[in-house]
């Protein structure tokens, strides 16, 4: 979440909404999109070290959906006519403060995203490599490395559509060969 002169960002930003085939219909702050549960498009991250566990983040309680869950991938709403690798590796390196140029990082497209009573597209990557962190105190209140079958086990704990996007990526990640 950005911040401006000690006020949060986040509802100014503008998101552009999309419909069943991930078109553009609308643009809207991104304030109105959570109200009203507009389908947008967001970024998933899955990162993994070179010891096959994966970051999961415990959100932060002031976050404005799902606070305090955890979160099986790194990401956050893309915004409007951003370029969405770059939208992935600005989530990463904000969140938690990894350089995605300095990784293996994999494009594995979108994916279309059941969230609650609505859906979302979401930008799919894959991302591997050994790196310190540093995360970002407004959003991640602290990080875990978890092997796969243990970020399963913690389903329930878990922001849903990280979750599936968690599931998706590593279903694609093996298909092409990142990941055993």
């Amino acid at each position: 979440m950005k911040k401006k002169r000690g006020v949060f960002m986040a509802d100014n930003e503008l998101v552009d909404i999309v419909d069943e085939n991930n078109e553009v219909i609308k643009t809207v702050f991104r304030k109105e999109m959570r109200q009203k549960h507009l389908p947008h498009r967001a970024c998933y991250i899955a990162y993994c070290d070179r010891q096959n566990r994966f970051l999961i983040e415990i959100r932060t309680l002031s976050k404005d959906y799902a606070p305090g869950l955890l979160d099986a991938c790194i990401g956050g709403v893309i915004e409007s006519g951003e370029d969405f690798l770059e939208a992935a590796r600005r989530e990463l390196l904000e969140e938690v403060g990894i350089d995605g140029n300095k990784i293996d990082f994999y494009d594995l497209g979108f994916a279309k995203i059941p969230s609650g009573d609505m859906f979302l597209y979401g930008y799919l990557c894959f991302a591997k490599g050994d790196a310190v962190t540093v995360r970002q105190e407004s959003e991640v209140s602290g990080i875990l490395y978890l092997k796969e079958d243990e970020v399963l086990k913690l389903a329930d704990c878990c922001v849903s559509d990280s979750l599936y996007a968690f599931k998706k990526i590593l279903e694609k990640a093996k298909e092409q060969g990142y990941y055993k």
